[in-house]
């Protein structure tokens, strides 16, 4: 109720009532170059690194203050020299990663440097889509307090990103392993299937029913996906969330996962999975419940049977 109260009070002084967590997502996503004033670690990181766009992370109601006089404080990465990497990270990029390697890489690059941008190297062979990005940089934001991480061969500022005092870091294929296995402490078998975190963009909803391909959900598992209203009509035009809802996926607007309770959070869930590398961090604190962490291929298996096994996918094993 509370927070109702405050997005009509919003809505009422002109706000847009877009209600998302990926608002590069939307039409009016930021161009490069451009100062804008956002809030949500996510939305900033991504704003920052993938858009090239300026902002700092600002509290909550700042953002607000911001909206009504037109003016940010001039000062953090707004300003050139304070975008700048103080920390040089070398990937060692194993062959075949799949999507979960994204998260797990900006999972490690934060707590790698929890306290200042990051120049991540060695990751630009792998090609990664705007998708795997939006990953990348949501779990960064769960280990980081950093408003940004510029990745080489990548992102549009990488190139002279590296300041000259910068140190170094490695992440390899040990820290990786070991990452991931803490991330899968929990049982094989899960009763809720989490994706979202961020909300999902129309690709991974189509990622999504493609993967499923019509095949219903196992009857004791319950398949969310939560999206903006944006990302549900474009899927809805295009026939994507017709196919969701045939194999028994529900999407929700308005809500992400980090804001998800009971009754919505199904309330016999004992262990979930999910693909978010932000949610396979702050789910165990915020559903009591034990979290597993997976590529997009581990929850459609434990979306169909009930079950998925916890181990090192093929390209760390």
């Amino acid at each position: 109720d509370p927070a109702a109260r405050l997005a009509d009070a919003y809505v009422r002084m002109g706000c847009r009532p877009t209600f998302t967590c990926s608002p590069y997502l939307l039409d009016s996503a930021p161009r490069a170059g451009e100062s804008i004033a956002w809030a949500e670690s996510n939305a900033v990181i991504f704003a920052n690194s993938v858009l090239g766009a300026r902002t700092a992370k600002h509290p909550d109601f700042l953002d607000l203050c911001i909206a009504l006089t037109g003016r940010a404080p001039r000062s953090g990465v707004y300003l050139d020299e304070h975008r700048k990497a103080r920390r040089v990270i070398d990937v060692d990029l194993p062959e075949g990663v799949d999507d979960a390697f994204w998260p797990l890489i900006g999972y490690l690059a934060g707590r790698a440097a929890p306290d200042r941008i990051p120049l991540l190297r060695g990751l630009a062979p792998a090609q990664p889509t705007r998708d795997d990005l939006k990953a990348l940089c949501a779990a960064f934001g769960t280990t980081s307090a950093a408003p940004m991480l510029h990745v080489e061969g990548v992102t549009p500022e990488a190139d002279g990103a590296a300041a000259e005092d910068a140190d170094y870091a490695t992440i390899n294929r040990a820290d990786m392993a070991a990452a991931w296995s803490s991330l899968n402490d929990g049982p094989d078998a899960v009763e809720l299937v989490a994706i979202g975190s961020p909300h999902a963009s129309l690709g991974e909803c189509l990622a999504l029913a493609d993967a499923l391909g019509g095949r219903k959900r196992h009857p004791e598992v319950v398949v969310i996906v939560t999206a903006a209203h944006q990302v549900i009509a474009d899927a809805r035009s295009e026939g994507t969330l017709a196919r969701l809802e045939m194999s028994g996926v529900q999407v929700l607007p308005d809500l992400c996962w980090c804001s998800i309770s009971e009754p919505v959070f199904p309330t016999k869930t004992r262990a979930l999975i999910t693909n978010s590398g932000k949610y396979a961090h702050y789910g165990p604190g915020l559903s009591g419940r034990t979290v597993r962490f997976g590529s997009l291929a581990d929850c459609i298996t434990a979306a169909l049977t009930g079950r998925v096994p916890a181990r090192l996918p093929d390209w760390l094993s």
